[in-house]
C-alpha cells in the first residue's frame, strides 16, 4: 500500500485481499471547489456539475463489512482511517 502524502491513516492500493467493493452504491465527488449559486440551479447546470463528478464505490471488509474506504474510477483503492498490516 502506498502512503498518503498529507494523512498518515490513508493509502492507496491496487491490490487488496478480505475487501468487497459495493457496486450498488455510488458516491460523488466535485472535480473542482465552486460556490454554492444563489437561487434554484437549472436542471442543465445541475446535470453538468453530476458529469464532472468523480465517482466512487464504498469498500467494505469482507469479514466484518466495516466501511474502510473507496474504489475510485481508475480502479485504485482509498483506505481511511486504517493501519498497514502484514498478514
Amino acid at each position: 500500500m502506498g502512503g498518503h502524502e498529507k494523512y498518515v491513516t490513508q493509502y492507496r492500493a491496487m491490490f487488496v485481499l478480505n475487501c468487497k467493493v459495493k457496486t450498488d452504491q455510488i458516491l460523488r465527488q466535485g472535480k473542482r471547489k465552486s460556490r454554492k449559486p444563489k437561487g434554484r440551479m437549472s436542471s442543465e447546470k445541475s446535470r453538468e456539475n453530476v458529469e464532472n463528478d468523480v465517482v466512487f464505490r464504498p469498500v467494505c471488509c469482507s469479514v466484518c463489512s466495516t466501511e474502510v474506504g473507496v474504489f475510485d474510477e481508475d480502479e485504485v483503492y482509498h483506505f481511511f482511517n486504517v493501519i498497514p498490516s502484514n498478514s
